[in-house]
């Protein structure tokens, strides 16, 4: 069982990873139609079971997801109270994450900037949805 937290029709690329703090960034990129991003971060990543380019896409809480992935190491990380499986729909095909949680942002950043890092973190001015 699982509870939808986010929902968009655009297209969704795998953008960037920060491996030292285990930030992913999923991105719907600014085009002339849409003026601004929609960015996507999860953060305290362990697992990636995922396609690089969604069109279109829901994000669930997993809410049992022993039974899901097969894995000790991830049903280890997935153990604790604040790491969680989320599972990503695009064209009815189901892809997993399995991260502390995830926030959503809109920004206005060009395509060679990034939203993610720990220093001078730009992008994330304007949340628009999460997990927490």
């Amino acid at each position: 069982m699982s509870k939808e937290i986010f929902k968009s029709n655009k297209y969704f690329t795998v953008f960037d990873f920060v491996i030292s703090h285990g930030q992913l960034l999923l991105r719907a990129s600014k085009d002339e139609d849409n003026f601004k991003n929609i960015d996507i971060i999860f953060f305290g990543t362990r697992y990636i079971q995922l396609f690089t380019s969604l069109s279109g896409l829901s994000i669930s809480l997993v809410e049992n997801n022993k039974e899901i992935i097969n894995y000790s190491t991830v049903n280890s990380f997935l153990s604790t109270n604040e790491n969680y499986l989320f599972e990503i729909e695009t064209k009815n095909e189901k892809y997993y994450v399995g991260a502390s949680y995830f926030k959503v942002y809109e920004n206005e950043l060009e395509f060679n900037e990034t939203s993610l890092g720990f220093n001078e973190i730009r992008g994330r001015e304007k949340e628009i949805a999460g997990s927490c």
